[in-house]
Parts: structure tokens; C-alpha cells; sequence
């Protein structure tokens, strides 16, 4: 009896030992997020915030993630994977057959597209067909800047490093249009460009967002699992009326 009281503790002290080695051995990930693309990352009072800050938190939790937040332009997200400075990036990042190519994405987390925005009293731009000889300006390196380049008869694509300088000089009339993320069009719209410029005609361009990891990453199955379990609980719903005002259309995996 005594013998089998010892071998019991035994095998319950390796199983904590293995438990707390496996917890101090657990890697913190580097998780990349922009700092200003409003409202689904940015830092303010040096505080992380946004749709997408509060569902990795979300994720992270599902998937037993430990993880530390970056804050970086959206210009050096691809260039900081590949080089191994983030593990993970989770910012507004558009699924396409060029960043397939170079990375590995989880499951799309969010619908949106691509919309046209001009001056506030601007009646001439209705539409796409309405930009001829017209200068457009969007992010540089975005999809929506390679979506304004395939436009025809444009008088110029206008890349910016940061789109809100972009909307600064559409409500100044230095440029014509400004194609860009939906979503982050609209928050620009109700808080600084109040009164100053508009969404004209239809969504251009549907587009996917996924967390983005370098290709062969390990973590990408207990990401996409996190994912199905926040979308089904309850808690992306809740997330989103937070910071978009409604319901989503379709949840993730829908």
C-alpha cells in the first residue's frame, strides 16, 4: 500500500513539474498590430485599443496564446514577419493570392470593402465611372492602392504612408477621391472628417481579414479553433456591436 501511495505522488509530482515546465517554456508571441487604423487597432494614451485588440484577447484566451502587443505601420507588418521581429500580425490585413504566397493566414475574421469618399460638396464623383483625369489618393502598398491602380484614365494614383493624411487633403481638395477600407472610412467620417467628406456609390471591392503568420506556423490551427469558439459563444457579436453600431451581416466561418 505504501509503495503504491509513493508511486502515486510520483506520478502526480511529474505531472505538475511537466504542467509548470510546459508553462514557464511557453513562448510569448510577438503579436503585430497598427498603431493608428481606427477603429480596429490604435494606440492612444499609451494604451492598445480596438475591435481587433479586444478579439485577439478573445482568441488568445480560447487558445491558450501568451502574447505581447507591437505596435507598427501597416507598411512594415510583412517585412516584420519575414524577419521573424513579430510572430503574428492582426491588422486589418486583406487574404490576396500575392500575401498567400508569402505567408500563411488563419480563417478570415471580418467582411468589409473597399469605398470611394470625396469633398463633402462634391457632386461631380458618383461613381468609379466619374474618375477620368482624376487624382486618387489611398494608402500606399494597401489592396485599395492597387485597386486604384487598375482604374483606367486616372490623372494619379496618390500613395500616402498614413491614410488619414490622405482624408486630411480630400477634405482640403488636394485630391479628387480617396478609395479605401470601409469601416475605417466611416469612423474617419463621424469624428474627424465630420462635415468634410462623404461616401459616394457602391462598395468597390469585397475583401477578408485574417491574422497573418509566417508560413508553416504552428499556432494557426488552435488560432483558427479560438475563432470558431469566440464567433459561436457569443463574444464576436459583442465585440462588434461594441465598436461598429450593429450586428455583423455574417459571423466567421458563416
Amino acid at each position: 500500500m505504501k509503495g503504491a501511495i509513493r508511486y502515486c505522488l510520483g506520478v502526480g509530482l511529474v505531472a505538475v513539474a511537466l504542467t509548470v515546465s510546459g508553462c514557464a517554456n511557453q513562448k510569448t508571441l510577438k503579436v503585430g498590430i497598427e498603431s493608428d487604423f481606427r477603429p480596429f487597432t490604435y494606440t492612444e494614451g499609451g494604451e492598445n485599443k480596438g475591435f481587433e485588440v479586444e478579439l485577439w484577447e478573445e482568441i488568445a484566451k480560447k487558445g491558450n496564446i501568451k502574447y505581447e502587443l507591437v505596435p507598427m505601420e501597416m507598411g512594415n507588418m510583412s517585412t516584420a514577419l519575414k524577419s521573424g521581429e513579430v510572430d503574428l500580425v492582426i491588422a486589418g490585413m486583406t487574404v490576396n493570392k500575392a500575401r498567400k504566397d508569402n505567408l500563411a493566414f488563419s480563417d478570415p475574421y471580418f467582411q468589409t470593402g473597399l469605398v470611394m469618399l470625396t469633398a463633402q460638396d462634391n457632386t461631380d464623383i458618383t461613381g468609379k465611372d466619374k474618375l477620368k483625369d482624376k487624382t486618387v489618393a489611398t494608402r500606399i502598398g494597401s489592396t485599395a492602392y492597387t485597386y486604384a491602380g487598375m482604374l483606367p484614365k486616372l490623372k494619379e494614383v496618390r500613395g500616402y504612408p498614413d491614410i488619414n493624411r490622405a482624408y486630411e487633403d480630400l477634405a482640403n481638395k488636394k485630391v479628387d477621391c480617396v478609395i479605401f477600407d470601409e469601416r475605417n472610412a466611416r469612423d474617419y467620417i463621424q469624428t474627424k472628417g465630420q462635415g468634410k467628406i462623404k461616401i459616394v456609390g457602391d462598395v468597390l471591392n469585397k475583401e477578408s481579414y485574417a491574422i497573418a503568420t509566417k508560413k508553416r506556423n504552428k499556432y494557426i490551427g488552435n488560432i483558427n479553433s479560438a475563432i470558431e469558439q469566440v464567433s459561436k459563444n457569443g463574444t464576436y457579436e459583442t465585440l462588434y456591436m461594441k465598436w461598429f453600431g450593429s450586428k455583423p451581416k455574417k459571423l466567421p466561418g458563416q
